[in-house]
């Protein structure tokens, strides 16, 4: 898509007037590209209507179809526009739109996943969508505050800790601790991460969405400083700063930024 593209907004409690597109994707160091992203149509007259919807999917490594199925999930979403209707329940949407998604995909005969991270910006406010481990941050004031939770087994290791059914040395050395336990893809009903209220943003604000080859190369300083450029910028800094890591196993990686003015 075009970087640094302007789309004029409307939102019922902020006086934000526009959202500033930024984006990168690399492959890193790997010979293919499983990550996928997309918007919905971004004229003046559809995000009036239906709001503007960004989203990232990672197809899963070690499982077949990843691109296929990362780049389906993306345009599966933006294809489901949310309703501006006062009463309709957004996060209630949400969670039935991704589970008709994953049972589509899982019929579709491919085998494999992808995770989906997804924000949505109607009158309303913002709202956030997510499985597997694709995440989203908001930079508000100087700082980052990741604002999804991943669907890995450490999560669930973490519970036993609580419950005293394993020890907090066993969590962390179980091999299975960064297996994806919900993705797109997977056998199973979704309970997807979504906000009830809507985040209602302010001049200044940014969300980052991205795979977890960003952040698993970038520490939140890191991701910080470089959300303290504009949306373009950012994302610019972002390859960057992981370009010059030189990580010899660089996963595929991909940031969209929103920038709201």
């Amino acid at each position: 898509m075009k970087n640094n593209m302007t789309v004029p907004v409307k939102f019922e409690k902020s006086s934000v007037k526009k959202i500033i597109l930024g984006n990168i994707q690399n492959k890193g160091a790997r010979p293919y590209q499983e990550d996928s992203f997309g918007f919905t149509p971004l004229t003046k007259d559809y995000v009036d209507k239906f709001g503007l919807t960004a989203v990232v999917a990672d197809g899963m490594g070690g499982l077949s179809n990843g691109d296929k199925i990362s780049a389906c999930v993306v345009s599966e979403i933006i294809n489901e526009p949310v309703s501006e209707d006062r009463s309709f329940l957004v996060h209630t949407f949400l969670t039935r739109m991704y589970n008709s998604i994953n049972r589509r995909i899982c019929g579709s005969g491919y085998s494999g996943g992808a995770t989906a991270s997804a924000v949505y910006c109607c009158r309303k406010g913002i709202y956030f969508c997510s499985t597997g481990d694709s995440r989203i941050y908001l930079y508000r004031n100087g700082r980052i505050f990741r604002m999804t939770v991943d669907f890995d087994y450490m999560n669930t290791l973490l519970n036993g800790v609580i419950g005293g059914d394993c020890s907090l040395e066993d969590a962390l050395e179980d091999p299975q601790k960064d297996s994806l336990h919900e993705y797109m893809g997977a056998d199973m009903t979704l309970s997807p991460d979504v906000n009830f209220k809507p985040l209602i943003p302010l001049c200044g604000d940014k969300l980052l969405i991205c795979s977890d080859g960003v952040y698993n190369a970038l520490d939140d300083k890191e991701l910080t400083d470089s959300l303290a450029k504009r949306a373009q910028d950012a994302a610019d800094d972002i390859l960057r700063r992981i370009q010059e890591k030189r990580y010899e196993n660089q996963d595929n990686f991909t940031a969209v930024i929103l920038e709201f003015v």
